[in-house]
């Protein structure tokens, strides 16, 4: 597969502009398929459940007994790009699975989904209608967590670097 096939930066961000909530693994499929790129529902299953991407998270639709379904956020779709180009050299998915690779996408992961319910919790206290003196003390909470949270991930990326530092090592 040669590269040039792959996604370029401003098509991600295309991808983004129009998925802003997120995409569906179906539109994911598509957008590689359509480019010529081999690339299955089963493939993306087998990356999710390696922990290459991230799963999704479920969104429920509106309607009576319409169910859910999956988002994945656009970083997915960078990350499968990634994914593509390495194995497109020597790079196999188990050795990505056991790279640093496989950790940010977690540590990526974990970040997101932190800061996903402290946005929760801000909305539900808002909800809740609580006194606006309550309200300025749990937005000052819920800005030192974040704070927290920003430089909880970014020891954790500095500890990963550090340990996959080392010669001979996929980074």
């Amino acid at each position: 597969m040669e590269t040039t096939q792959l996604l370029s930066k401003a098509e991600i961000k295309t991808i983004q502009e129009k998925y802003p909530e997120g995409i569906s693994s179906g539109e994911i499929v598509k957008i590689f398929q359509s480019r010529g790129i081999r690339f299955s529902e089963a493939t993306f299953r087998k990356y999710v459940q390696m922990g290459l991407v991230e799963r999704c998270r479920r969104v429920g639709q509106k309607g009576k007994h319409r169910g859910s379904h999956g988002l994945y956020p656009i970083a997915t779709v960078e990350r499968i790009n990634a994914i593509k180009r390495m194995i497109s050299g020597d790079v196999t998915l188990e050795q990505l699975r056991a790279s640093t690779f496989s950790i940010r996408q977690r540590l990526e992961e974990v970040s997101r989904l932190l800061v996903d319910v402290t946005r929760e919790v801000a909305v539900q206290a808002a909800v809740k209608g609580r006194k606006e003196r309550v309200d300025l003390q749990m937005q000052r909470e819920l800005a030192a967590i974040s704070k927290n949270v920003s430089r909880l991930i970014d020891t954790l990326l500095h500890l990963e670097d550090d340990a996959f530092a080392q010669p001979g090592r996929l980074s």
